[in-house]
């Protein structure tokens, strides 16, 4: 592996293959440690990890990104609805059904996985670009 830029930090270890950021993002966890608990609501990331404290807005206008990943997502998904019920159904399409369905997922996919995109897009960044010493959050003591 080779070593990481003069400020950089990361979790993970040697044996950790450079996509590992991206592997976590699909599983909904923090691109940088692997924690879980990253979701402050359904479409919500919380704004840093409570793991490792890795902020996940990187820069003004981050979440850009994430909208590509989502339309990205809602294309395979519903080609794959498409093209899947075109192959199982032939030569009988429901094509009522099929458009139905079909714009029924176009409307609630991307506000059901728009939050599951956010980490798929940190991870993805993550890969190409490691984060930095200045993009973790700095530990706040608690007033009690």
């Amino acid at each position: 592996m080779r070593p990481l830029r003069e400020g950089t930090m990361s979790s993970t270890t040697p044996s950790a293959s450079r996509i590992t950021p991206l592997v976590r993002g699909f599983k909904g966890q923090c691109p940088n440690c692997g924690g879980r608990g990253i979701f402050a609501g359904l479409n919500d990331l919380a704004p840093h990890c409570p793991t490792c404290r890795f902020s996940f807005v990187r820069e003004e206008g981050y979440w850009l990104g994430a909208m590509i990943v989502i339309m990205a997502l809602v294309i395979i998904i519903f080609g794959t609805w498409t093209i899947g019920g075109l192959l199982l159904t032939w030569p009988d399409v429901p094509w009522t059904m099929l458009t139905g369905v079909g714009i029924a997922l176009n409307i609630v996919v991307p506000f059901t996985l728009y939050g599951w995109s956010k980490t798929i897009w940190v991870g993805l960044d993550l890969t190409f670009n490691p984060a930095q010493a200045e993009e973790f959050t700095p530990e706040t003591p608690t007033d009690g």
